[in-house]
């Protein structure tokens, strides 16, 4: 049975992909940061194939208090997914060095450290890192994200560096679409005019990549 850890697998693409993983027979990792009522209510489902672990991304002792929560359970992973984001929107004149910091510390530099605190034993077992991304990092430009665009700029460059760091795991890329999530925040009657990737097919993007023997890779999803 392979280790994943999810991040932000409380709602949206995570909460997707985690029930996938449960049923799939992997045991998951699953990571919130304050809605906790789906991961615990997954957990009941399946007490035997997860755990929950509650922490703010943004804050780099919380991150290490994963990785020492994860010593305790003598749990090594054989995947680790980033998915966990958030965004800004706003004009640019209402931007600022705080609404960067604090979009670039949990869709940036939190993944930047869970994958040089996992990456050995991830690359030792010939396991994956799945990094979640945006096909806005692309020729998709809105000042109003500009905060988000530009910090999954920095983890599609994360994954690639990482790929050559750790050259037996297979450390891959998602550039999605539009997904139907709770992060876009889209009045009803706009979303019928927006080209979504259906979930269901975004979640088995993800699950072909976590077996997928490539590396490096960063693949758009329309």
């Amino acid at each position: 049975m392979k280790t994943v850890l999810l991040t932000g697998a409380s709602g949206g693409l995570g909460l997707c992909l985690a029930k996938k993983l449960l049923e799939e027979k992997y045991f998951v990792v699953l990571h919130y940061y304050k809605n906790s009522s789906e991961v615990m209510r997954l957990h009941q489902e399946y007490p035997d194939q997860s755990i929950c672990i509650q922490a703010d991304l943004r804050n780099e002792e919380e991150i290490y208090k994963i990785q020492n929560f994860l010593k305790d359970h003598n749990i090594l992973l054989d995947v680790l997914i980033n998915n966990a984001a958030i965004d800004h929107v706003s004009d640019v004149n209402k931007k600022n060095f705080s609404t960067f910091l604090n979009v670039f510390s949990l869709n940036t530099l939190a993944p930047f450290l869970l994958m040089k605190l996992f990456g050995k034993e991830i690359n030792e077992s010939g396991g994956a890192i799945v990094n979640i991304s945006s096909d806005n990092t692309l020729d998709k430009y809105d000042p109003r994200t500009m905060e988000y665009d530009v910090s999954k700029s920095g983890l599609n460059i994360l994954a690639k560096e990482f790929s050559l760091q750790y050259p037996n795991a297979h450390i891959n890329t998602l550039l999605f679409g539009w997904l139907d999530t709770p992060m876009n925040e889209i009045p009803e009657d706009i979303k019928k005019f927006i080209s979504f990737v259906p979930l269901d097919r975004a979640v088995a993007e993800v699950l072909k990549m976590i077996n997928s023997k490539e590396t490096g890779k960063v693949e758009v999803v329309q």
